[in-house]
Formats: structure tokens, C-alpha cells, sequence
């Protein structure tokens, strides 16, 4: 029987800082599994330039940077689930990093933008096709919410400190100058690109 791994990552980015000073609740990631190595999501694609972001096949020492809490949660699903799970990757894999809708979830519950994804509308998407309730409907869960929807189903995560690892490719600096052509191209997705 397949399974999805559900982890939740405590990040010391200054984003993830931040995310703590406005949302007292320690995790500022999630992401989902089938395997426990290979994770997805929308996030960042290298450490050092936040706005090359979108759809990405994240590796556990992404999170590893340095040493970092995470818990994971095991959930167990049947095929047709996890073919869901796949259509839906397949599906969004184009779609841009939802920074509005990330910005404003600790006040607003989000902004969404259609066609437009962060982690936590991706994974309440996945927890959708697995019937578990969230609590402010399809797009305006943060990730308290999403773990608490586990929880409610009696589910109990595995809090895991994982040691320091390097991913050079995931860890290579930019220049100002590709952090700026990063934001461009993301704000021609989100907001100019015809659809």
C-alpha cells in the first residue's frame, strides 16, 4: 500500500524568522512525499534567491542547511489517491509561486490568484483529494491548519532534528542581478502573463 509522508519544516531563513514574528506556530514549510526523500512543493529553488520559485522536487537536505527541526507525519494512501496526487502535480507544475497569497495568510487567510500555488495551498489541495477537512475551505489554510486537519484524524508526526547537509547546487549564491531577473519573471507569471 503506498504511503505520503507529510513533512513540516521549522526553517531558520530570515523568511522563515519573519513567518514566525507574525504567526506564533514553528513551522514555515510544508511538503509531501511518497518515498520520505524526495519532496514536493512550491517553494524556492535555490536557498539564496527567493523569488526562483515555483513547483519543486525538493531534497531532505534543502531543509539540512544547517541543523533543522522537522516532523513528519505517515499517512497511509491507496492507489487511486496517490494517481490523484500525480495528476495533480502534473497539473500545477507550470504554475507559478504564489507570493501574495503567502504575504497575506497570517492577517487576510491569503490572497489567492488563480492558477497560482505556495506550499500550503498545494498541500491542502493534496489533503482535498484525501478528504480530510480544513477549516477556512480550499485556499485560505495556513499551515497551523493544515496540521491540525492530521491531528484531528488521530494522526501523531514524528518530530526529527536533521543534521546539517550540503546540497552545493541548492546552496550556490546569485547575483543581485539574477534575484531581480527571478523577480521579474515572477511577476510577469502572477500578473501580466495572459492566461
Amino acid at each position: 500500500m503506498p504511503e505520503l509522508y507529510i513533512l513540516f519544516e521549522k526553517s531558520n531563513s530570515t523568511i522563515g524568522r519573519f513567518g514566525r514574528l507574525v504567526m506564533p506556530y514553528p513551522y514555515t514549510h510544508v511538503t509531501v512525499s511518497f518515498d520520505g526523500e524526495t519532496y514536493y512543493s512550491f517553494s524556492r529553488r535555490r536557498y539564496h534567491d527567493p523569488f526562483d520559485a515555483g513547483f519543486t522536487e525538493e531534497k531532505l537536505a534543502y531543509f539540512a542547511y544547517e541543523e533543522t527541526e522537522v516532523k513528519i507525519y505517515r499517512l497511509e494512501i491507496n492507489e487511486e489517491e496517490k494517481k490523484k496526487i500525480e495528476a495533480l502535480m502534473e497539473k500545477v507544475k507550470d504554475c507559478p509561486f504564489d507570493v501574495a497569497d503567502m504575504i497575506t495568510m497570517p492577517l487576510l487567510h491569503g490572497h489567492k490568484r488563480k492558477n497560482a500555488y505556495n506550499c500550503m495551498s498545494f498541500v491542502a489541495d493534496v489533503l482535498e483529494i484525501l478528504e480530510y477537512p480544513l477549516p477556512h475551505g480550499k485556499y485560505k489554510n495556513n499551515i497551523e491548519d493544515i496540521e491540525n486537519a492530521l491531528k484531528a484524524k488521530g494522526l501523531q508526526g514524528e518530530v526529527v532534528t536533521l543534521s546539517p547537509r550540503t546540497d552545493e547546487e541548492y546552496m550556490r549564491k546569485v547575483s543581485i542581478t539574477q534575484q531581480i531577473r527571478s523577480f521579474c519573471q515572477l511577476f510577469y507569471k502572477l500578473y501580466l502573463k495572459k492566461e
